[in-house]
């Protein structure tokens, strides 16, 4: 069992991501307006040059699996496009209605998990899911 410290340090770093990923749906809508969204989603290479420092300064603590090389390189496909067709959206919308549109994605993958993952579908999920696309609703108005 983890102890009182180690539970909490999940919370530093999920309060730290939300934070930086707020800073990075201000900063993508403040770049869209000065430059094209495929400017913009090539300058940020530099995410993955932070990444790529990272691993090789780890030793390049990666194994090997066809299914799992298979599906990582597909979701850097998805991650990839999204994130280019959600600066295309920013170009083009208010950054306070895409960002919360887009950050909808955990309902996609919610579902997908239930009809791929046969993962279970519980009342509170489902509450979840509900909840999410109110907030998003009330959001975007």
């Amino acid at each position: 069992m983890a102890s009182r410290k180690e539970g909490e340090v999940w919370l530093k770093f999920s309060l730290m991501a939300m934070a930086l990923w707020g800073l990075w749906g201000v900063l993508s809508k403040v770049a869209t307006r000065h430059l094209p969204p495929q400017g913009v989603y090539l300058l940020t290479i530099t995410g993955h040059l932070v990444v790529m420092t990272y691993v090789l300064s780890q030793g390049f603590p990666i194994t090997w699996h066809p299914v799992g090389v298979a599906a990582a390189l597909s979701a850097g496909l998805c991650m990839a496009f999204g994130l280019l067709t959600f600066f295309f959206a920013l170009a083009r919308g208010e950054a306070a209605v895409v960002v919360p549109v887009t950050a909808l994605y955990p309902v996609v993958t919610v579902i997908l998990s239930l009809a791929l993952l046969q993962e279970s579908f519980t009342l509170r999920r489902a509450a979840g899911v509900v909840l999410a696309v109110v907030a998003v609703w009330l959001l975007s108005k």
